[in-house]
């Protein structure tokens, strides 16, 4: 039977959100809004801070509080420099304004890095603004057709730009090519304008990436379907298909339920369960995923499971091991880890089933667009793989360190409480028609609502009667009272 894969989308609440689900069970989910920090792909515009000669890198104020990191590789040579090894020093001066891209997202004790070398994603061309050449790939093997696509393309290029040919470019029509490029020309065009109007450092922009990011995924993806709730987001996606997937338009839909679409398909509980050390699996053993600054470490435990129907030992562990290789793909996916990732299964015997679960592993590990390598399992059975770092973790776009235990635990984020809320009263707004809600909030989502302009007032469901209550967990909001404003009014004068 086909897996039925889906994409959904949501713009409510003024967070655009996107959730990657095959059956039912979420695969992937990403999150964009204007508060958010420094993500992958986004374009500043920075000035070098610092340049360190003895690492061959710079320090770039991107206007965010925290420099970001840039390696000698990543900076562009100066017209006329002499061919040969890059020194930082020729290529930035301390003080000079640059327009540079987040390569990697940092952590929260490691700073972003970002590169000079500006890309711009489609579906079948990745636009070079700041590079000349075109580059086509290596799946790319016909010698008539590479030739054909280079000078069509060269023929759409300034002596300054460049653009890396995908694979499916080579079975696309000509006029798609030239429409996407044209595309990706105006978006940089749009982003010059908005930088040579900044003032100081800061992002350049961010607009349409995630959508462009997920649509452009579609085609790698199957999706059979595509819900959108919100209807300016729904225009939006729209807009953006008709460019980099046109001919998946009529798997777009909008979505009318009256429940919060990502509460209707169990999105939320699922991102619950993604933040759980714990992990069950359905043969009765479980996964343990402890992270610490330099690693990921995943051990496999039996539980309850014993075998079924008398089997040997050592085949019944195999058995339990193979099923924790789907999973632990799975959660790597799903929760964004990446870096140096040790797994503990439980000990087998006879190399042939190592073999098998390894085997396993990096199957279900190719299915994940992130690229990751299985380097081998030890002489004390623990296997030792990497998984390219692309995004902050799960857990650290929609948590953040607890101030009370002073580190050691994390707490739902502001930013993901407040989803979490507008969710609600959007249930509430919709399924009992309430107009108004009186709530009760910790000191840490108290301040940041109750300075919400008008404007940004407007994007709640209901409107808000806000009560501070210190009482309360860093996490944790109790509505009182959710209906007519009028007795919300009243209410609320008579608790403040």
């Amino acid at each position: 039977m086909n897996a039925l894969r889906q994409v959904a989308i949501s713009g409510s609440g003024g967070v655009l959100r996107a959730a990657l689900l095959e059956n039912g069970r979420l695969l992937e989910w990403r999150e964009e809004n204007e508060g958010q920090g420094v993500l992958a792909g986004d374009v500043y515009r920075g000035r070098i801070a610092d340049v360190l000669p003895g690492i061959s890198s710079a320090f770039v104020d991107i206007g965010v509080g925290q420099n970001a990191y840039l390696y000698v590789d990543d900076t562009l040579p100066r017209r006329g420099s002499a061919p040969g090894k890059a020194n930082i020093s020729e290529r930035v001066q301390v003080g000079e304004k640059v327009i540079v891209q987040v390569s990697k997202e940092g952590t929260e004790l490691k700073a972003p890095k970002v590169t000079a070398r500006i890309s711009l994603q489609g579906r079948f061309l990745v636009y070079l603004p700041v590079e000349a050449g075109v580059s086509l790939s290596r799946k790319i093997t016909d010698p008539a057709v590479r030739q054909q696509l280079s000078e069509r393309l060269s023929a759409h290029l300034a002596p300054e730009e460049g653009v890396i040919v995908r694979t499916e470019a080579k079975d696309a029509p000509e006029d798609r090519l030239r429409e996407e490029l044209e595309y990706l020309k105006k978006r940089w065009c749009e982003m010059i304008a908005h930088a040579d109007q900044l003032k100081g450092p800061g992002l350049v922009t961010r607009e349409m990436a995630l959508l462009e990011s997920i649509i452009r995924d579609l085609a790698a993806w199957g999706v059979e379907e595509v819900l959108v709730e919100h209807a300016p987001t729904l225009q939006q996606v729209k807009e953006v298909m008709q460019v980099l997937a046109e001919e998946d338009l009529n798997k777009l839909g909008a979505y009318q339920g009256r429940e919060p679409l990502f509460a209707q398909l169990g999105i939320d509980a699922q991102l619950q369960r993604g933040l759980n050390r714990q992990v069950p699996l359905q043969s009765g053993g479980h996964l343990v995923i402890d992270r610490t600054e330099a690693m990921t470490v995943i051990d496999v435990n039996t539980g309850a499971f014993t075998g079924k129907g008398g089997q040997q030992r050592e085949q019944a562990i195999t058995v339990a091991n193979v099923e924790a290789a789907v999973e632990i793909a799975a959660q790597l996916r799903l929760r964004d880890i990446g870096g140096i990732i040790i797994i503990d299964f439980i000990d087998m015997k006879e190399a042939a089933n190592k073999e098998k679960v390894l085997a396993v592993l990096k199957r279900e590990l190719a299915r994940d667009p992130v690229p990751s390598t299985v380097l081998g399992m030890t002489a004390l059975g623990l296997v030792e793989m990497t998984r390219k770092r692309v995004r902050a973790s799960l857990s650290e776009r929609l948590t953040e360190p607890c101030a009370a235990c002073e580190g050691r635990g994390r707490v739902w984020s502001v930013d993901e409480m407040k989803r979490r809320l507008c969710s609600e009263l959007t249930s509430l707004a919709k399924g009992q028609e309430a107009e108004a809600a009186v709530i009760e909030l910790p000191r840490r989502l108290y301040h940041p609502l109750s300075e919400l302009g008008s404007e940004q007032q407007k994007l709640w469901p209901v409107h808000l009667f806000l009560l501070e209550a210190p009482a309360l967990k860093p996490d944790e909001y109790r509505i009182v009272y959710a209906g007519r404003t009028e007795e919300a009014k009243r209410l609320y004068g008579k608790q403040e």
